[in-house]
């Protein structure tokens, strides 16, 4: 059974507003990176114990089409207090690339947004860090 909703990690209000500065298209996002939608029951067992905890994460790179943009992440972890090797890795339940979707067009659907993760126009080096809470968002 899939449940309806989406683990991710919810990122604290400093990031998004510094994350929605780099917004260029009309639906401005930047406030999560998705963990495992609609994930089934052994997905959503995982996740559940892990809601709550803090994460940082790693941003490398911004790519952009002319549909979407988006933030790469590179790493998350869990249970990190600095540099300790208690941290824990963090990853998506599928074989999806992290990212934090910055903005996109009006009316673009989830699927179309595939394209800016084969085929980006625009790459660019970005470094960065980010920290949110891990959270199960209910789709109603």
């Amino acid at each position: 059974m899939n449940h309806n909703g989406y683990f991710a990690v919810k990122l604290d209000k400093t990031w998004t507003d510094v994350i929605k500065k780099n917004a260029t298209m009309e639906v401005v996002r930047g406030d999560h990176i998705t963990l495992a939608y609609k994930p089934d029951d052994v997905a959503f067992a995982r996740y559940t114990k892990l809601v709550g905890k803090r994460v940082n994460a790693y941003i490398d790179e911004l790519r952009r089409n002319e549909n979407i943009e988006a933030f790469w992440v590179s790493d998350m972890f869990y249970d990190s207090y600095s540099l300790t090797e208690s941290e824990k890795v963090l990853k998506r339940w599928d074989d999806g690339a992290p990212h934090i979707t910055i903005s996109h067009k009006k009316g673009l659907k989830a699927k179309e947004a595939n394209t800016m993760f084969t085929n980006p126009t625009h790459t660019e080096e970005r470094i960065g860090y980010v920290e949110g809470i891990i959270e199960w968002i209910d789709l109603k």
